[in-house]
């Protein structure tokens, strides 16, 4: 034993240190290569061997190297301890998308939302997000739109992303719930009045009704959602009958070109 304790602290080759280490299970031992030794796969080699949580949070927060920091990482189970070592790290994205990854607790995820810093990091930590009580809260109520879009994406709940659709102050986040919507009596309401020309294109796109595609296109003011209607329509007869109606050269052009696609 002696003789590769030597090895482990005194071997130039840092491949005959990894291989003495393969066969050392002292703690304190590979706690103090952990923590000295210069090569990083030495290290790493040591971190994958340690079971004791604090000695692995402090190589998570402080070894130079990711790959020894990675495997600190990996070796830790406890949600809250993973979520210290997110909040500790916000600088290195790819630590704290592995240790998010780690984190089976909602709750805890909830918590580090509101304590992350940063918008990367947060968007990784509402993607393991899974509870639907929890992903509706942080799309109701979260200050930053992009957290918000990034809850919506998640919930599946029709109800919650109907009063998203109407109510959100974010014209991008109304647009993604729209997106998602099935009830086309709420896709009509917000086509017609939506506030933002964004979140009315993002309605029409789901409409195939002819009838109200027409009324858009000689409704609405902005020549983006008027041209997105006439792309929706694949009817010639009611193109045809638009041009009897319409006088807006940019429009009736684009009601031409349609005609020649179908």
């Amino acid at each position: 034993m002696a003789e590769l304790i030597d090895k482990v602290f005194n071997a130039v080759d840092y491949y005959d240190r990894v291989d003495a280490l393969k066969e050392i299970d002292d703690q304190e031992i590979l706690r103090k290569v952990a923590a000295n030794d210069p090569d990083y796969y030495v290290r790493q080699t040591a971190t994958e061997k340690i079971i004791d949580p604090e000695v692995l949070i402090q190589i998570a927060l402080n070894d130079s190297d990711y790959y020894v920091r990675v495997a600190a990482v990996k070796k830790i189970t406890d949600p809250r301890t993973l979520a210290h070592i997110v909040l500790k790290s916000q600088e290195d994205y790819y630590i704290c998308k592995d240790a998010l990854a780690k984190i089976n607790d909602d709750t805890v995820l909830f918590d580090l939302v509101k304590e992350i810093t940063d918008r990367d990091i947060m968007k990784s930590a509402v993607e393991a997000i899974s509870n639907q009580e929890i992903l509706t809260h942080i799309a109701r109520s979260h200050e930053d739109f992009y957290v918000r879009s990034d809850a919506l994406k998640k919930i599946f709940d029709q109800s919650i992303l109907i009063e998203i659709a109407r109510n959100d102050e974010d014209y991008y986040v109304r647009a993604l719930a729209t997106e998602r919507l099935q009830d086309m009596d709420v896709i009509r309401h917000i086509a017609f009045n939506d506030p933002d020309y964004y979140v009315r294109n993002k309605a029409v796109e789901k409409i195939e009704d002819a009838g109200t595609l027409m009324e858009i296109i000689r409704k609405d003011a902005d020549f983006e959602v008027r041209k997105k209607a006439i792309s929706r329509i694949n009817d010639k007869e009611t193109l045809q009958q638009l041009l009897n109606e319409i006088d807006d050269h940019y429009i009736v052009r684009k009601i031409n070109n349609r005609l020649a696609e179908l």
